[in-house]
């Protein structure tokens, strides 16, 4: 499948209202509830744990959301994690924050986060694209009529699979018409 190089958004494609991201190894590489240890800080101008480990993101994540914002699609964050503060903390410190509309960040189904989602921007569950590593909370949110990808553990999402999104997202809003 041919890939937009030039960041156009696919020619008779139909846009998400919005793009939703888990976390863990989807927008970076660990469990950060598990494998880092807060507090986080900035140290020589990159982030780092209480350990002084480097906190990184996925390479294709900020042309990802360079890309939705420049196609005015909004983006949101779902993930399953006890720790919303050092998760906040996190996006704040790598400059992601703002990149969001919505932080669905808690223990529960993803099927909750969601409902939340969608109930935070009035829009319609088949509006959605989520990705996610695993695929328990695929099936799940799908069954929603979310239009629901998995990102293959340790890899996130590339620019590849997001691209390969879009054209799902909309095949499936054209069959449902």
């Amino acid at each position: 499948m041919a890939t937009s190089v030039d960041g156009e958004f696919p020619v008779n494609k139909t846009k998400p209202k919005i793009v939703i991201f888990d976390l863990d190894f989807t927008v970076w590489p660990y469990w950060a509830d598990c494998h880092l240890n807060p507090p986080f800080r900035m140290h020589k101008g990159v982030v780092v744990d209480s350990r002084n480990e480097k906190v990184e993101i996925y390479d294709d994540i900020p042309r990802i959301l360079s890309f939705c914002r420049h196609h005015s699609i909004p983006t949101a964050i779902a993930s399953k994690s006890p720790e919303t503060e050092s998760y906040m903390q996190l996006l704040g410190l790598l400059d992601l924050k703002k990149e969001f509309v919505q932080f669905e960040i808690y223990c529960n189904n993803k099927k909750k986060h969601m409902t939340k989602i969608r109930e935070g921007q009035g829009i319609d569950f088949n509006d959605m694209i989520f990705f996610d590593d695993e695929w328990g909370n695929i099936k799940s949110t799908s069954e929603l009529g979310v239009t629901a990808i998995h990102c293959p553990h340790r890899r996130g999402v590339t620019w590849e699979i997001f691209y390969e999104a879009l054209t799902t997202h909309s095949q499936r809003r054209k069959s449902a018409k």
